[in-house]
């Protein structure tokens, strides 16, 4: 529902702290899909938390929070 919402929003901004915690291989899929859709067809910044190492390869930028340091790798 919450993507639903996204999809229809003004927003230029979307935040998403774990999308796809608790989904299954196909819908996580699904889902990553539409937010890159949002980010380059749609022009959104999309910023993902996420500690799914394959959902996190999808993204243009990763940075990496360890010891209280922020870093792109």
């Amino acid at each position: 529902m919450a993507v639903a919402r996204v999809l229809v929003s003004d927003a230029k901004v979307i935040l998403a702290d774990e999308p796809t915690g608790n989904l299954d291989e196909d819908t996580v899929a699904e889902i990553i899909s539409i937010l890159k859709e949002c980010a380059h067809e749609m022009k959104k910044c999309v910023v993902i938390v996420t500690h799914s190492n394959e959902n996190a390869k999808q993204a243009d930028v990763i940075l990496r929070l360890k010891e209280g340091q922020l870093f792109q790798i």
